[in-house]
């Protein structure tokens, strides 16, 4: 299956694909991140290298998050655009299951600002307040965390994604695949593709 993968919503930008015999995945690193910047060139030089197109793809898969705000939101546009104009369809991708994926763990722990935190499993995530996370922390005993740098302060024994090059975007393309081979079609319109922003609950 020929499959084009991206993301924004981490520190660093990933693409991936697979296309008949060519296979291609990429760290892309910005100091800045700026994402919106540099993606959709990014795409464009890259396809070339290899002599295809857009349409020589099969189906784009891009991680709706949650993450960066703006990257979210640079990524998913990019692929609803592209895959609306290509009629093609559109695989959503979550943060925590590419990153429980890539390091083979149990939970996710990422700082959504302001005192809250996400906690992703492989099938569901969830925010919740710094003191309900603090409350969690036992039930994270002899399991495998992977968490950003602002969640590390809170964790023992957690693996600080930020701090490792692992190549997301081979996982991305895997996971990618898995789910359009198992998934009933009508999940891939891209009309139904949304951001996975979890709001912070209002305050009263």
């Amino acid at each position: 299956m020929n499959i084009l993968a991206i993301c924004s919503a981490l520190n660093n930008s990933y693409m991936a694909f697979k296309c008949n015999n060519a296979e291609y995945s990429e760290i892309i690193k910005s100091d800045e991140n700026y994402h919106s910047l540099y993606l959709i060139k990014k795409i464009k030089d890259t396809i070339l290298k290899y002599s295809l197109t857009l349409n020589d793809f099969d189906a784009l898969a891009v991680n709706c998050g949650p993450g960066s705000f703006t990257g979210i939101r640079v990524a998913l546009t990019v692929s609803k655009v592209m895959a609306g104009e290509l009629n093609k369809p559109l695989i959503p991708l979550n943060t925590a299951e590419i990153l429980l994926n890539a390091y083979q763990s149990d939970y996710l722990v990422m700082d959504a600002r302001r005192d809250m935190y996400y906690i992703g499993t492989k099938n569901k995530i969830e925010l919740v307040s710094k003191d309900n996370l603090k409350d969690k922390l036992n039930d994270f005993k002899n399991k495998k965390i992977v968490c950003d740098k602002r969640s590390l302060e809170l964790l023992k024994d957690a693996v600080c994604y930020e701090d490792k090059e692992f190549d997301l975007g081979k996982v991305m393309l895997d996971i990618a695949e898995e789910k359009f081979t198992s998934l009933p079609k009508e999940n891939f319109n891209y009309m139904n593709v949304q951001a996975n922003y979890i709001q912070t609950p209002p305050i009263f």
